[in-house]
């Protein structure tokens, strides 16, 4: 008998889109159906965007390594983030799952909510309700409803065209360093203003949605970094030319990992970084990059089935090599 372990997290994906594909291709008010960062509607001439994330103590964060006020904004921002690559999308309505122990203060959930409150703030969108359970650890989903801009445009995952240069937002590698030193040192030890600055990447994650709605004018395709660089590329491209000396890493990651090896690895496989990666055409790519100067092209759609990565113009062997679920 076949287990989750079996197929993983994008095997019962693909196995859920499988078994409900046909119900959203027979409602002729789906805009986006099942398997890309929002499920997109269309009511009352407007487009509308929903996206779930969920949180589990000890799976994506620990207790004792984040601020409780820190973990309600990070469980906005990366549904935030979601609604961000679909592109010129207004977050409107959150709504808070919550599970947590009976036990536990009633401080951390006001300050839990306090931060949730405070993402919410920043993007102009409203709590619009929730349910609250006992767990035995702390639960969190968090859904999140967004209105298309009616002067913008839905970038999906699926609009790559051969040509397209592959692009994206700020730097990669950063959050997951975050973790792998909270693993190491824990959140109470002396780190140094680089370290502390990686660990904030991973616990204040923020969304870009400011650069989405530019982005939107320009893109094909796009998607956020949430499963790592390595996974988003292959969600974008069949064929791809990506050149690792093109990615980009900031210059806290390069002092506090000073081997390219391991940088390069939290680049593609670290995870929860929330920058959008993005195709657009060529003769648009100058244009953006004018606009949005913090934008890196990392590599080329190709007419192939494969994405290859190059080093110094020799192609790599590279496997996955993130977190898996399952």
């Amino acid at each position: 008998m076949k287990t989750l372990k079996d197929i993983g997290e994008f095997g019962l994906i693909e196995t859920i889109k499988r078994d409900f594909a046909g119900i959203a291709a027979r409602d002729k008010n789906v805009a986006v159906g099942i398997g890309d960062d929002c499920f997109c509607f269309k009511n009352g001439g407007k487009t509308f965007c929903v996206t779930k994330d969920l949180l589990v103590q000890d799976v994506h964060f620990k207790k004792e390594w984040i601020m409780p006020r820190d973990l309600g904004k990070k469980a906005v921002e990366v549904n935030i983030s979601d609604i961000a690559s679909m592109g010129a999308v207004c977050p409107k309505y959150v709504f808070v799952g919550l599970g947590a122990p009976a036990e536990i203060p009633l401080n951390y959930i006001k300050q839990f909510y306090s931060g949730v409150k405070d993402a919410c703030k920043k993007y102009g969108a409203q709590i619009a309700g929730g349910d609250t359970v006992k767990s035995d650890k702390i639960i969190i989903s968090v859904t999140v409803i967004g209105e298309s801009d009616r002067f913008g445009k839905i970038i999906t995952r699926n609009g790559a065209k051969t040509g397209d240069l592959i692009g994206v937002t700020n730097t990669f590698g950063d959050a997951g360093a975050g973790i792998e030193l909270l693993y190491k040192y824990g959140a109470r030890s002396k780190l140094s203003k680089e370290e502390k600055y990686l660990i904030a990447k991973q616990n204040s994650p923020q969304a870009r949605l400011k650069e989405a709605f530019i982005i939107s004018k320009f893109a094909n395709s796009m998607t956020d970094a949430s499963d790592g660089l390595f996974i988003s590329i292959s969600l974008l491209a069949k064929g791809a030319d990506i050149d690792l000396n093109k990615v980009p890493v900031s210059k806290q990651l390069k002092e506090v990992f000073p081997n390219e090896n391991k940088r390069l690895s939290l680049a593609l496989f670290g995870a929860e970084d929330y920058e959008l990666v993005f195709t657009v055409s060529q003769n648009k790519a100058r244009e953006l990059k004018k606009i949005l100067p913090q934008i890196s092209y990392i590599g080329e759609i190709v007419n192939s089935n494969k994405v290859k990565y190059f080093n110094n113009g020799k192609e790599q062997k590279i496997a996955y090599a993130g977190f898996k679920h399952f």
